[in-house]
């Protein structure tokens, strides 16, 4: 085979000739079982012959008839093929022969014993003749020539090579036909690879007609075409468009500068651009001999509106609060915000620190105005910590800590307000770092405990419960109100250590409580925020239930508006697993969130907390009132208790009997009590005495 010849060339001949060995191993195959029947039928037929002489010899032996032997016996024999036959008696005398083409028969051809024997021409049998007493009395022999097989032979053979040539011929047009299918993918192949070549057109594609292996090949090279295609009208965009990328290149870095100096969502400077603008004011105020004031300021209650209203309403107060306050400054002065809720004002050259009082009020009363944001009416105080330079420092570092201690003075003394920096502020900033740090270890020393404030049910008039109020006793700082360490708890996450241990302590107080008798007490328990996000809280809460053989229902959860507010649909999945515990609910604070009658049907709830600032003044002033009563009356017709928090006077006591509320708490019943003198309390408790003796 000529291995430069084409491919179709190649593929005829090599499925030709695969058909040709097959067919001329079957031809050699049928040529030797056919010569080896006629050996075999010829044999069969030869031997029956001289069984059938060596019977009817007999009688012709005995009685010593040669020559009736020759015509009578052995002249009757039949064969297709040319033969002799002889009968030998004793130890080889020629009895009688009949020579038929066979060939001359001698003495010396007889054998005694039964033999079948072939040579290259001849069939020699050897058939004993046996009388009645079973002695042997003679021989046939027969001699049969080979050359009627052979003949038969060579005319089969010739008919099988006519078959065979026509067979080749068949083979020869079906490889014709066969190799296309295989050949032509390639050749198409083929045949596009120098179209291509030629005229440089990477959008010709090769047709691709089978699945197997070459129409793999066809479908990557048209992939490979595609893809020089597509790089080539890359390269050419790339081209065309090389001053386009140069120029938006340089705007891309100025838009790089930007966003390292300015914050994206109010498109003010950012806090690194704020400590650049800072340090250039007190330049300026140096070099003028005037002063620089710093203004830092942080929303109230934005935490409440992200968790309530979402992040996106969340983001529209934080760009109406930016636009508000630049509409109050001069073109010389900065706003910028440092992140979250926090803004800092840079006011440059002031003649007059009288003038920074005028623009911090301006911002102050401002601020008392509420924002229309969206769908929602927001109210958002500010409060504003104000340092001067150089009166309170002298470079960056020290104005910016002097601002931030200011502005938790203002958060201090009731937010919606300003403050301005005093020395003794950089006490309470290290306190604060002192408490956030010692909390860490609080549990551990048993620096931390509860104390239960009773909750009285009114129709009853006995105690059913109480709230679970934690308290810390520093080991050197003494008693630290939850007010000024609960929210620095908040802050570094160790609310949530710390809100599992408050559960652990109360349930473990009220798993004693169950056992001296008290098996309808409940105790009720405040979830921060972090906690209640916690996907695990249910399970966790349900093992320390287990820990302690409590009940699920002696167990309630105060939750406040804001945490549920924040995702909807998760709270409600939450609730539900914890309701499905056999767990109490309730919305603590009730009043001073966003939630709306919708949203509140949807939750699985058991009580509303009215906030105690309603009941502050609910027998005073008329709006308090009006808002009680209405919590009231939509706590009863979604059959939820509403438990009134804060009662210190027997007016508010009287007030909430006479119009449904069922359960009360404050200082008119007790303050928190440990746990042992909670005890105590339950036994003694009176209503009638209680409260005539809180009044007096």
């Amino acid at each position: 085979m000529r291995w430069d010849a084409s491919i179709r060339t190649k593929l005829t001949l090599v499925i030709a000739g695969i058909s040709m060995f097959t067919v001329s191993i079957g031809f050699v195959v049928v040529s030797i079982n056919f010569y080896q029947n006629m050996q075999e039928s010829l044999q069969n037929d030869a031997l029956a012959q001289a069984n059938l002489l060596a019977e009817n010899s007999e009688p012709y032996l005995t009685y010593d008839r040669p020559e009736q032997a020759q015509t009578e016996l052995l002249g009757q024999i039949s064969l297709n093929a040319a033969h002799s036959i002889a009968i030998f008696q004793g130890i080889g005398e020629t009895f009688a022969k009949v020579e038929n083409g066979g060939g001359y028969i001698s003495a010396t051809d007889f054998r005694k014993e039964q033999q079948v024997l072939w040579d290259n021409r001849w069939l020699h049998i050897y058939q004993p003749i046996m009388d009645s007493l079973g002695d042997q009395l003679g021989t046939i022999y027969l001699k049969v020539s080979t050359d009627s097989v052979k003949e038969k032979l060579r005319s089969f053979i010739l008919s099988l090579l006519l078959l065979l040539l026509a067979m080749v011929l068949l083979s020869y047009l079906l490889a014709r036909i066969m190799q296309k299918y295989i050949s032509q993918p390639i050749l198409n192949l083929e045949s596009i690879s120098h179209q291509v070549s030629a005229s440089q057109n990477y959008s010709l594609r090769v047709p691709v007609v089978t699945h197997d292996e070459i129409g793999k090949l066809s479908r990557t090279f048209n992939d490979m075409l595609e893809t020089i295609e597509r790089r080539q009208r890359e390269r050419d965009a790339a081209e065309e468009a090389l001053q386009l990328n140069k120029r938006r290149l340089e705007r891309a870095v100025k838009d790089l500068q930007y966003l390292a100096n300015y914050d994206s969502l109010t498109q003010l400077p950012n806090r690194a651009l704020c400590m650049d603008r800072i340090r250039y004011a007190l330049k300026r105020a140096s070099r003028t001999r005037t002063y620089a004031a710093i203004l830092f300021l942080d929303l109230d209650h934005f935490k409440d509106v992200n968790d309530s209203l979402g992040h996106a309403v969340g983001d529209e107060l934080l760009k109406a609060s930016s636009k508000r306050l630049q509409e109050l400054l001069r073109d010389e002065d900065t706003l910028a915000r440092l992140g979250g809720d926090e803004f800092v004002i840079i006011l440059n050259e002031v003649e007059d620190t009288e003038d920074i009082i005028t623009v911090v009020e301006k911002i102050v009363d401002n601020f008392n105005q509420h924002f229309n944001l969206s769908s929602y009416v927001v109210n958002s105080t500010v409060s504003v910590g104000v340092c001067v330079y150089p009166n309170d420092g002298s470079d960056v570092d020290e104005l910016m800590k002097a601002a931030d201690a200011a502005m938790y003075k203002a958060k201090e003394v009731g937010r919606n307000t300003y403050a301005f920096y005093e020395s003794e502020m950089n006490e309470l900033a290290l306190r604060r770092h002192r408490i956030a740090n010692d909390l860490r270890a609080a549990i551990d020393k048993g620096e931390l405990s509860l104390v239960y404030q009773p909750q009285v049910d009114l129709k009853l008039g006995k105690v059913i419960g109480a709230e679970a109020l934690l308290r810390w006793t520093h080991s050197e700082l003494g008693f630290i109100s939850p007010a000024e360490f609960v929210p620095i708890a908040e802050s570094t996450g160790l609310i949530k250590t710390i809100g599992m241990w408050v559960i652990d302590t109360a349930c473990a107080d009220a798993a004693f409580w169950q056992k001296q008798g008290h098996t309808n007490i409940k105790v009720s328990v405040n979830l921060s925020a972090l906690q209640f996000r916690q996907s695990d809280l249910p399970e966790s809460i349900n093992k320390l239930l287990k820990k302690h053989q409590l009940t699920p229902n002696a167990l309630e959860l105060e939750i406040t508006e804001s945490m549920l507010m924040r995702d909807v649909e998760q709270a409600i999945k939450t609730l539900q697993r914890m309701k499905r515990m056999g767990l109490q609910i309730a919305i603590d604070d009730f009043g001073t969130g966003y939630s709306s009658l919708s949203y509140l049907r949807r939750f699985p709830l058991d009580s509303l907390k009215i906030d105690r600032t309603f009941i502050d003044e609910v027998c005073v002033d008329p709006d308090d009132t009006a808002i009680t009563l209405a919590i009231i009356s939509m706590a009863k017709s979604l059959r939820l208790k509403v438990v009134a928090e804060g009662v210190e006077t027997t007016q508010q006591w009287d007030f909430l009997c006479q119009h449904g509320c069922d359960e009360v708490q404050g200082y008119l019943v007790s303050k928190g009590l440990p746990g042992e003198q909670f005890l105590a309390f339950i036994a003694a408790f009176s209503p009638s005495k209680w409260v005539a003796n809180s009044d007096r």
